[in-house]
């Protein structure tokens, strides 16, 4: 069985909802009173996205239409889209199903509109409700000092914001616990731009104590928003193939296993489902970029607008591989030997916000950047930690796979290079192992059925553990 031939558009409701309500309480489904067509059968191509660097997924639907769909509904942005697609995985659904919401899908576009002996062309970008509520509210309060993962909680659920009830929250998003307090004004900025502009200050409860590595991601999977730090996410080792309920269920979980081979059989057989189309290594490690980054060895002054003195911080990645017992996905970190990672390629200069907070927050906090409990060397980790992660890139198509998610590991077998005369090659021993997917495209192609899951995977490391 494959998954390649085996796609069906089984609903496509385009909605004009004029009433969206922003702030949390969603449009009753079954209300008859809204203005629904079908459009199922003028499906031509869905493309869906995911990315742990945004806030948002987004999926793309372009249709042939022969009746004037744009005009008569019409379409002009803010529709909502009940989507399902049946795959051999399962079904992807957006929105309501049996009276029930399910992340619907919301127009923000009409892109590529074409017409052509009485045949119109058009491609309709949606996204989710939250991704529209992040244009019209604002964080505007104080947020006390907690420790991070508490203010996306905060925020998540704010009535004024995306209002997510906190009984839902555990369905709705994943958040990791981090042990960073820090305390903040949203001065006004979108929840979305806070939410982001948190995730480098945060440090993982995981690592036991403040000091240890720092960086989280926020971004947001058909599961729900996630708030996973770095090594979180490297650590893990997620069952991919197995649905969130079931998931939940298991003791111990497993990451998929995709393999490259040029010996694919034309019959149909579930391992078929799990072989690599295609691979190409987009990116390997950069030593100049490394260096003029400040990857390796990096010197940050961090300059008191109170009283003029400026505070110098080193940063070693050898130290803090050695020190804070980083988590990674391969075997070897590439670290150059010698002097070349030891001298400070990079010298930063950053301002910090003394001052900003209440007065009572500037006692005894001469070894924090902003007075508000985060420690000087915090950005500098969090910008190696960054930095290392993305040291390997692999870019794959694999059969449609709608369990994947970004964010998650797997674990891929490439053989070695040479005569593609024999099938049972050694593992190529630098570019197979365990990846993190930075990105994926979900390409449905409804009547040529070409359904590829295109994945961008990342490490730090090289080589298999």
């Amino acid at each position: 069985m494959s998954s390649l031939n085996k796609i069906i558009v089984k609903k496509a409701n385009l909605t004009v909802d004029e009433d969206i309500q922003f702030g949390g309480d969603k449009r009753d489904p079954n209300n008859e009173q809204l203005n629904a067509e079908s459009i199922s059968q003028n499906v031509i191509t869905i493309d869906y996205f995911e990315d742990v660097l945004s806030p948002s997924y987004t999926c793309y639907v372009n249709c042939s239409d022969t009746t004037n769909l744009l005009s008569r509904l019409p379409v002009r942005g803010y529709e909502r889209l009940d989507l399902t697609v049946g795959t051999d995985f399962g079904d992807l659904i957006f929105g309501d199903q049996e009276g029930k919401f399910n992340n619907p899908l919301y127009v923000t576009s009409i892109l590529d509109v074409s017409k052509n002996e009485g045949q119109e062309t058009f491609t309709l970008k949606c996204t989710s409700l939250e991704n529209l509520m992040n244009e019209t509210t604002r964080c505007q309060k104080k947020y006390k000092k907690s420790n991070i993962s508490s203010h996306i909680r905060d925020i998540l659920t704010d009535p004024k914001i995306f209002n997510i009830k906190k009984e839902e929250l555990e369905e709705r998003a994943e958040i990791e616990d981090s042990i960073t307090p820090y305390e903040f004004i949203g001065n006004n900025r979108k929840p979305f731009y806070i939410l982001t502009w948190l995730c480098p200050k945060a440090q993982p409860l995981q690592t036991g104590s403040v000091g240890g590595t720092s960086g989280f991601f926020f971004y947001e999977t058909y599961d729900g928003f996630k708030f996973k730090s770095v090594d979180g996410l490297i650590s893990q080792t997620g069952d991919i193939g197995a649905s969130k309920k079931e998931t939940k269920k298991k003791d111990e979980r497993v990451a998929e296993t995709y393999t490259f081979s040029t010996f694919i059989e034309s019959e149909e057989k579930p391992e078929n489902n799990y072989r690599i189309i295609h691979h190409y290594t987009d990116k390997s490690t950069n030593l100049q970029k490394n260096l003029r980054v400040g990857l390796y060895s990096n010197l940050t002054y961090f300059y008191n607008p109170l009283d003029w003195s400026t505070k110098a911080i080193p940063h070693k990645l050898k130290d803090e591989l050695e020190k804070d017992g980083v988590k990674v996905a391969g075997k070897d970190v590439p670290i150059p030997a010698g002097d070349v990672s030891e001298a400070a390629s990079r010298v930063l200069v950053r301002i910090g916000d003394k001052g900003m907070l209440a007065p009572t927050l500037e006692t005894n906090q001469d070894d924090n950047v902003e007075g508000s409990g985060r420690s000087d060397s915090d950005m500098a980790k969090a910008f190696s930690r960054y930095t290392l992660l993305f040291q390997q890139s692999l870019n794959i198509s694999v059969p449609c796979n709608i369990n994947l998610r970004a964010g998650d590991i797997i674990k891929v077998q490439v053989p070695e290079s040479g005569p593609n005369d024999t099938e049972n090659k050694d593992l190529d021993q630098e570019l197979s192992g365990y990846y993190l997917i930075r990105s994926l495209r979900h390409h449905f192609e409804i009547s040529d059925g070409k359904n590829v899951t295109a994945l961008n995977l990342i490490r730090d490391s090289y080589g298999l553990t």
